[in-house]
């Protein structure tokens, strides 16, 4: 940790710092072009298919896996099952399935908030940690470090290595232990039951961001809850 403050913010990833469009849609389509480019498959033609069998739908079942390759072959099934129903044939969906981890954390594919660096630079300019908080498979450490994010995240938990998806309360106990966190925790995100809910339920603060309220915003309601001067200007006009 940078520093010895219990004061924390968890930050949930997707959709709130930062956004791969099409998430796993596109990235089944971006894995299989190189493979079958004769299919013509585009990202909308998975979605169904991938609305059920991660672990982040099923969010009460706890699930802990060893590595990062057994996390990835957990989700096999989910990735199959949309390339066949898909009319891709196996061999090709399993040569599709092998590039899948490669190309999700492709950071080219991923945009950062505007405003992601600055709310996270402010909030710990006055004594927060950011740590990142987040549904998702196992290489996301390396991702926020390849967007530029790491001078201003503390830590970075995934329900992969937790082995429990937001809103269960496991993974926020686990987050909280891994900061040190004290009192002062702040859950900033943008989806109302995994961020929100999950978090006002095992006791914390939280803010939605989204159209009515941004990154900016959220990190001045925190900064304001501790009586400190915004730094680097005044408050957002609401």
């Amino acid at each position: 940790m940078r520093n010895r403050t219990n004061r924390v913010v968890l930050w949930d990833f997707d959709g709130t710092l930062a956004s791969r469009e099409g998430l796993w849609s596109s990235t089944l389509e971006k894995a299989l072009q190189p493979i079958a480019p004769g299919l013509g498959l585009a990202a909308a033609d998975f979605p169904a298919e991938l609305s059920v069998g991660f672990p982040w739908h099923s969010p009460d079942i706890v699930r802990v896996t060893q590595s990062a390759a057994a996390w990835w072959a957990a989700q096999h099934s989910v990735f199959l099952r949309a390339y066949t129903v898909a009319g891709v044939g196996r061999e090709d969906a399993e040569r599709a399935i092998a590039e899948i981890p490669i190309e999700y954390y492709r950071p080219s594919a991923w945009n950062l908030a505007e405003d992601a660096i600055p709310a996270l630079a402010r909030t710990a300019a006055v004594g927060y940690r950011n740590v990142i908080l987040s549904n998702h498979a196992p290489e996301l450490p390396n991702l926020v470090a390849d967007l530029g994010l790491g001078p201003w995240i503390d830590a970075t938990v995934t329900s992969a290595a937790v082995g429990a998806e937001k809103p269960n309360p496991r993974i926020f106990a686990r987050a909280m232990e891994i900061a040190g966190a004290g009192e002062d925790v702040w859950m900033v995100g943008d989806d109302r039951i995994a961020d929100i809910a999950g978090a006002e339920a095992v006791g914390l603060r939280a803010i939605q961001v989204g159209p009515r309220c941004t990154l900016t915003d959220a990190a001045w309601q925190i900064i304001q809850s501790t009586g400190a001067p915004l730094p680097g200007g005044s408050a957002p006009s609401q």
